[in-house]
């Protein structure tokens, strides 16, 4: 077969375009195009075989670099007894489609019944092929034309196109029987009443000519869409919070298909919630905080739904887990640390009555089979964990670094050892199961559950025990000032071996992804600003305002001193810790602080004695004072934090000879006590690093990383983008049509104070609030002065702001959420709550769930009322479903 490609792009001087051909072996071939005086590409090939052929187009740059068209891979079906063949295409960009094939739309939100269309009549040799997977599962679309055939402009003849190659639609004619040139336009038509919804907007789409006897193939793209795109709601809330009739004293899988129930109640159509993989370090409530993963790929057994596990055999047993389950249900928190140790008693118990019919089972032995990889190394971590009294695998007498054939050794089934580690395969394969059906539950019911990936991973997890080449344990991963901490954050997790990773095309981001894949059709990517670049903090230290971007481009001393700073290495490295500095910090405490902290060094000049020279030492030395920490203590620790952070300039890890500006210096006594002239160069300085200088390279960084990760999975991908955000970061988001978020108190626009719903782009999660923040009420309190400003200027409201946030205010800004361009509306549990003053939490501060700036925060927020009552709370539910259906969404 003689197959001729043909495509109109209007490339750059110097670029040519490529056909890029994908064989079934595996293996890529490349075929140069000429162009002629229209700007049309061609190239012939020949075929030896049918079937069907996968394709792409390429521009290929002077220097012989490659940029590929956007989206999947081509294909066609290549027709027998054809012998000639020309295939019309049209660029592919990014044109906002790839959300609508993502598995929230293709297996949820838009599933489709495929409808057989009428067979197109043998003697068809001209196809028209349609690229656009945003269609409603109650609509298709439809063609007409200037053609008998497509019913001359005559929407009662239009012809409904093929849906079973679904994101692609089609049709076939008789090009014998077309006047040509033919024109034509697509239509959206109401599946139930078959009518017209809405004609494709730009000109008619035009093919001047075909080969009467050959097979034409036209794939048009960018269809125009001249109705608003689709656009829902959903809810966010973590699983822990969740409260049930059933549940045991905190939130469990099971408990998401009531939550899934009230979501289609209202209207929703999507779910948001926390990480959910095992954090058990300690076995107290330290473990509590999500994102502290101790496997990327093991659930938290804390969630398992007791009674789905096992039926306990005595009256005694069922007697005493039931008033444990009473105990723990009537608390108004998730108590994480008593709720564990009671279903860890009853795992042991059903454990050795229900397992050898688990492990004989069909179903368990596959789900071994499949994720032993991980699941025998998570299981070992668990057991020696326990076994040694700690995570920290360095300590351990024996085991401590991993090799995989004294693991297999340690997990072989006979060891007198071997049921304390099965049982952590017990649990995993039951959580599999419980979430798998929570999953398949909620696709029937048409709602989505959104996971969460977090950043980074413990330095005492099974990853890092088992790939300890991946991490880089000599540093602390966090992230610089912002609006949730003017010191930083350090979450102390490793920062990740990019270049190692690389080397592999990030598998262990990609498995990652995949195993997600199995529970959620939409994900957040926890800090995307992290595959650009990572705040790293020292490993001694305990605040982040002495970290630095990696990967990074730090000045060397020539380039800070021709930008007219002399290079002083004393007075910038060093910590400033003058006389006056110390007394401004402790105040009436300096005397005794100097003593106990400092040493003499020079004329009113002190350095940190050598057991308090590092945040880390400090932090030990106070920890250690237990029930003697008291206000004090905390002003002269915090102090003593702050002097540490008295410098211009940190020296880089990885070259030494290179410097960082250390972030936030403008509020350091260091940098005002510099001559006016200095000051000025340091800005100056300070401003090209920090905004100016790393724009492109941290584009070329997250441009490596992020296209092979998102492409692992189709779940459909949300970026959480706040914080310092380089400029490069909505580009790079907009190329790989990643959901931006969008939070009013948290405007992206410089010089402004409050972004505006209205504001947001379409593709992009708009919500009131974070799990990082306080919701709407408790925020009202926070500051009356900014509270007035927002009633003023956000809500476009006079007079003085209420003191406290009323039902109608709560109202007012959920509308102008839901009335924005944003393709989602996720909203916190207790936003949706505050709209009713019965019915919402009686304490607006108790519906927290994280302060970002304490990294000992426990994590513990539960609803305060069941999900059967809020079930049940009609009136409530059908306001809610009703501010929905008005919005459009």
């Amino acid at each position: 077969m003689k197959i001729q490609f043909k495509i109109h792009y209007k490339t750059q001087w110097g670029q040519t375009m490529c056909l890029i051909i994908h064989t079934p072996a595996g293996s890529i071939e490349k075929y140069g195009m000429h162009c002629n005086e229209k700007s049309e590409w061609k190239t012939e090939l020949k075929i030896d075989s049918t079937g069907i052929i996968s394709y792409q187009y390429a521009i290929q740059n002077p220097e012989k670099s490659l940029d590929y068209e956007y989206g999947t891979i081509r294909t066609i079906l290549l027709p027998a007894l054809t012998e000639n063949m020309t295939v019309i295409d049209n660029w592919r960009a990014s044109y906002g489609d790839s959300p609508f094939i993502s598995t929230a739309f293709t297996d949820c939100f838009f599933k489709r019944t495929p409808v057989q269309v009428k067979p197109a009549e043998s003697t068809n040799n001209l196809i028209l092929r349609l690229n656009c997977p945003q269609m409603e599962p109650d609509r298709h679309f439809a063609v007409i034309g200037n053609q008998d055939s497509l019913g001359n402009w005559d929407v009662k003849k239009k012809v409904r196109l093929d849906e079973s190659q679904f994101p692609i639609w089609t049709t076939t004619l008789d090009a014998a029987k077309i006047k040509f040139p033919l024109e034509y336009k697509y239509l959206i038509v109401d599946t139930k009443t078959d009518e017209v919804l809405a004609w494709g907007g730009g000109p008619n789409r035009l093919v001047e000519k075909a080969d009467k006897q050959a097979m034409t193939v036209v794939t048009d793209e960018h269809f125009i869409r001249t109705i608003p795109s689709w656009k829902a709601t959903g809810v966010a809330i973590p699983v822990f919070s969740l409260r049930s009739e059933e549940g045991f004293g905190i939130g469990e899988f099971n408990d998401l298909k009531k939550m899934v129930d009230w979501a289609k109640k209202t209207g929703q159509r999507i779910i948001q919630i926390l990480p959910i993989n095992d954090t058990i370090l300690y076995h107290t409530n330290y473990d509590s905080y999500p994102y502290n993963a101790v496997s990327v790929y093991a659930l938290h057994p804390i969630y398992l739904h007791l009674e789905s596990v096992g039926k306990l055999k005595t009256k005694k047993l069922k007697d005493y887990f039931q008033a444990k389950k009473t105990e723990l249900n009537e608390k108004n928190f998730s108590d994480y640390q008593n709720v564990l140790m009671a279903k860890w008693e009853f795992f042991k118990i059903i454990y050795p009555q229900e397992s050898p019919a688990i492990f004989a089972s069909e179903d368990y032995n596959l789900f071994f089979e499949t994720n032993k990889e991980w699941l025998v190394p998570y299981a070992a971590f668990s057991y020696l964990r326990d076994l040694n009294g700690s995570p920290e695998f360095s300590k351990w007498e024996n085991f401590k670094t991993y090799h995989k054939q004294d693991i297999e050794e340690l997990t072989a089934p006979g060891t007198s050892h071997y049921d304390e580690i099965a049982l952590y395969y017990f649990l995993q394969y039951h959580l599999h199961k419980q979430l798998i059906e929570v999953h398949d539950y909620a696709r029937e019911n048409g709602v989505a559950i959104k996971g969460d990936i977090p950043i980074g991973v413990s330095p005492r997890s099974v990853d890092a025990w088992v790939e300890p080449e991946l991490f880089n344990t000599n540093v602390q991963a966090g992230a610089p000032p912002d609006d949730f901490s003017v010191t930083g954050q350090n979450w102390g997790f490793p920062t990740y071996n990019w270049e190692l990773m690389e080397k592999d095309g990030y598998l262990w981001w990609r498995k990652r992804f995949q195993k997600l894949a199995e529970y959620f059709d939409a994900y957040r990517i926890d800090h995307i600003l992290g595959f650009f670049r990572i705040w790293e903090i020292p490993v001694d230290a305990v605040w982040g305002l002495t970290g630095s971007f990696h990967p990074a481009l730090p000045f060397t001393r020539a380039e800070i001193e021709s930008k007219g700073l002399k290079w002083d290495e004393n007075r910038f490295l060093k910590p400033y810790l003058k006389e006056n500095v110390i007394y401004a910090t402790f105040g009436k405490y300096s005397d005794e602080v100097t003593r106990e902290y400092f040493l003499q060094d020079g004329w009113q000049n002190f350095k940190f004695k050598p057991e308090y020279d590092t945040q880390k030492k400090i932090e030990t030395h106070f920890a250690s004072l237990g029930y003697n920490f008291g206000t004090k203590e905390v002003l002269i620790r915090d102090g003593l934090y702050a002097l540490h952070c008295e410098v211009l300039f940190l020296r880089d890890s990885r070259q030494p000879d290179k410097f960082h500006p250390r972030i936030s210096m403008h509020s350091s006594a260091t940098f005002r006590d510099l001559t006016d002239e200095n000051r000025r160069t340091l800005d100056r300085i300070y401003v090209d690093y920090f905004y100016h200088r790393h724009t492109e390279f941290w584009k070329q960084q997250a441009m490596k990383k992020l296209p092979a990760l998102i492409s692992a999975t189709k779940m459909l991908v949300c970026g959480e983008d706040l914080g310092m955000v380089p400029d490069s970061v909505p580009d790079v988001m907009n190329s790989l049509e990643i959901l931006s978020l969008e939070i009013q108190r948290m405007p992206k626009k410089p010089n402004t104070e409050f972004a505006m719903p209205s504001d947001a782009p379409y593709r992009s999660v708009c919500t009131t609030s974070t799990h990082d923040m306080n919701p709407i009420r408790a925020w009202w309190e926070e500051d009356t002065a900014l509270t007035q400003r927002f009633y003023n200027r956000a809500l476009g409201m006079q007079g003085p702001a209420p003191a406290v946030c009323e039902t109608w205010i709560i109202e007012r800004i959920i509308e102008q959420h839901l009335n924005s361009n944003a393709m989602w509306i996720i909203l916190p549990w207790q936003d949706w709550m505050a709209i009713d003053v019965v019915l919402r939490n009686e304490h607006p501060l108790a519906e927290r769930i994280n302060v970002p700036s304490n990294p000992r925060n426990f994590w513990c927020y539960r609803m305060h009322m069941t999900l059967e009552q809020l079930l049940a709370e009609d009136v409530f539910n059908k306001k809610i479903t009703e501010m929905i259906a008005s919005s459009g969404r």
